[in-house]
């Protein structure tokens, strides 16, 4: 037999098989979805009696058909937007996640344990951001009840979680005032937090300025240091500014004058993007304050990079400094905050290098203070400095082995 007549059988054979029938996941059957897409169908039902029982029943539905329901809504909203049935299935839909969401919380109320906690949603990130001892469930439980309709989106509707968190962090920016008489709500920002960090939730609109707004609150600031739960506090906001994507001054601030440590990979992102605005200084400043012995060589990587930080493109020196007599050419260079902090890490004064910075409650030390008239300037105080420490580290990966507050 040829091969061309053998493949021809062959495809016949192939056509003439029945198509294997698609198998039901292992937590909802064929026969449950059949039910449900019936139970749904009544709800276009004429009769009053008929659509009160298929509400009922609908009711009685588990967690694991929540899905199955949603389906049915979709392809209700298709055929008829505005329908009554639409608006039937979305109320059960709303009262079904309430009442499973509802049930696990009362468990783990009832009963405060890693188990009671797996079957809630975001436990496994936040028992990986601040652990699972006692502490920790009370704080979990205390967020779930505070933020109840955003857990439960993320339980049963993850993919509407972004507009939920988006609605919220509006409620919850202008809760951030700062005003001393009342109290800071903390659990509702600890959830924002926990479930703006995701990496997989996208964060639209001013989502995650509104989250950040809790940076700059005085009562935020004070839980965070001497709060009963400062520990947990520390972290999940330490995971919240680690975050990728979202802008990095703000926590780069924070970090500096709060010390917190997540700063210094805050810092080592914004340098390895070789970023050309404030960001740098303010991650050149971060490192500084933090004094880790292991990122002097980072910052002696960029003594030589004279990329122009302040002031900005289109400001002018005198309009910003105009108490302070300097040349229109007076710039601050990544190479001269570079410069600035590496003799700060090793323990001596920048006025020793002709650097008469000044210091700062926000920044260490002002931004304008780190600058110069011009390159002849700036190549002295390099050059004293490269003399101080002959074995500076100037080549990429090269590490310093002059120990901080040794010369």
């Amino acid at each position: 037999m040829s091969p061309r007549i053998l493949n021809l059988l062959l495809l016949m054979l192939m056509v003439a098989m029945p198509a294997k029938a698609q198998e039901p996941t292992p937590d909802v059957g064929a026969d449950d979805t059949a039910q449900v897409r019936d139970l749904a169908r009544q709800l276009n039902s004429a009769e009053f009696s008929v659509r009160q029982n298929a509400t009922a029943e609908l009711l009685k539905l588990d967690a694991a058909s929540v899905g199955l329901l949603e389906v049915e809504l979709e392809s209700e909203q298709k055929q008829s937007p505005n329908g009554e049935a639409v608006s039937r299935l979305r109320a059960i839909i709303s009262q079904l996640r309430r009442k499973h969401f509802d049930d696990r919380l009362k468990a783990l109320e009832e009963s405060p344990s890693v188990e009671a906690a797996k079957a809630l949603p975001e436990w496994d990130r936040f028992s990986a951001i601040a652990g699972d001892d006692a502490d920790a469930i009370q704080v979990f439980l205390e967020i779930l009840n505070a933020e109840r309709p955003l857990f439960a989106t993320r339980l049963f509707a993850p993919k509407d979680l972004s507009v939920a968190l988006e609605k919220r962090s509006k409620s919850f920016t202008v809760m951030c005032n700062g005003r001393q008489q009342e109290a800071f709500p903390i659990a509702t920002c600890v959830a924002l937090m926990l479930l703006g960090s995701d990496s997989k939730t996208r964060l639209v609109r001013a989502t995650s300025s509104n989250i950040s707004d809790a940076l700059d609150d005085v009562r935020f600031i004070k839980l965070l240091k001497d709060g009963q739960q400062s520990r947990i506090l520390q972290h999940v906001t330490s995971a919240w500014m680690e975050r990728e994507g979202i802008a990095v001054d703000r926590p780069l601030l924070f970090a500096l004058q709060q010390e917190l440590p997540v700063g210094r990979s805050i810092a080592h992102r914004v340098i390895e993007s070789k970023s050309r605005n404030q960001s740098m200084y303010y991650a050149l400043l971060c490192l500084g304050k933090l004094n880790n012995s292991d990122d002097l060589s980072v910052v002696e990587q960029l003594l030589e990079t004279n990329d122009k930080l302040w002031p900005a493109q289109g400001e002018s020196v005198e309009r910003l400094l105009p108490g302070r007599k300097v040349e229109s050419q007076f710039s601050v260079q990544t190479r001269d905050v570079a410069l600035v902090v590496a003799i700060h890490m090793r323990g001596r004064r920048p006025a020793s290098f002709g650097i008469d910075v000044t210091p700062s409650d926000e920044t260490m030390f002002a931004i304008p203070s780190m600058g110069f008239e011009n390159d002849d300037a700036r190549n002295a105080a390099l050059a004293a400095y490269r003399t101080a420490f002959p074995k500076a580290a100037t080549d990429k990966g090269t590490k310093s082995d002059t120990p901080r507050g040794q010369n």
